[in-house]
């Protein structure tokens, strides 16, 4: 397909295949492709993308399955990750709450996820995750998702300022030639020492072309 083709083609394709696999996220897709969405959405739901949510959901399902409070994901931009999770039958799963520092990310994320908005089981938050006090909260998540660990300027000054025994999913990678990332590491023991969990329950590896993204699911 050419660079050039009209916005309505990728709409009936994605309606397509949401007819063809019966699959919401992709009908949810399909409706804001339709609408006006930022260009960068496409980043979003590319392949290397998606495989890593794919691969941190089926670890939740085995390690995590029911989170007992709402489910935060920090760094989120246009809240696939919620979407994948909400509608996900193996996990039980009440609210997400999903946190970008970027304004324009909460409006395309609520209209990714309006069924579950409209349900009650999804809100978009815009904040810094490096300000966010938990503790605070009126109701403490059951579980804390960063799938960005790269990016931030002080890995373990964040993870201590975490609730003790907080349930979270942290990922990072060893793709130090990207300018953005300033706390990549090597290997997946060097990502365990960084954070520092109390608790592991899954930890692994999965490699792609440029780089190996790490996981850990575990408490603080």
């Amino acid at each position: 397909m050419s660079t050039d083709t009209p916005p309505d083609a990728f709409y009936d394709i994605l309606r397509g295949v949401a007819a063809l696999t019966g699959n919401r996220v992709v009908a949810d897709l399909a409706r804001l492709v339709g609408q006006d969405m930022p260009p960068e959405l496409w980043i979003a739901f590319n392949h290397k993308q998606i495989a890593s949510k794919r691969w941190l959901i089926d670890a939740l399902a085995e390690t995590l399955p029911r989170p007992g409070g709402p489910v935060w994901v920090l760094g989120a931009w246009y809240g696939v990750l919620g979407a994948l999770l909400l509608d996900d039958p193996r996990l039980d799963i009440g609210v997400v709450v999903s946190l970008d520092r970027d304004p324009g990310c909460a409006a395309v994320a609520e209209r990714l996820n309006r069924r579950h908005l409209a349900e009650g089981r999804f809100r978009a938050v815009t904040a810094d995750m490096v300000e966010l006090d938990f503790a605070a909260e009126p109701v403490l998540p059951g579980l804390v998702i960063n799938t960005s660990c790269e990016h931030l300027s002080d890995v373990p000054g964040w993870v201590a300022s975490l609730p003790a025994g907080l349930p979270v999913v942290l990922q990072s990678n060893d793709y130090f030639r990207e300018p953005d990332h300033r706390s990549c590491v090597a290997t997946l023991d060097a990502f365990k020492a960084q954070v520092g969990l109390s608790e592991i329950g899954f930890a692994g590896a999965l490699p792609t072309k440029n780089y190996t993204r790490f996981m850990l699911i575990g408490r603080r």
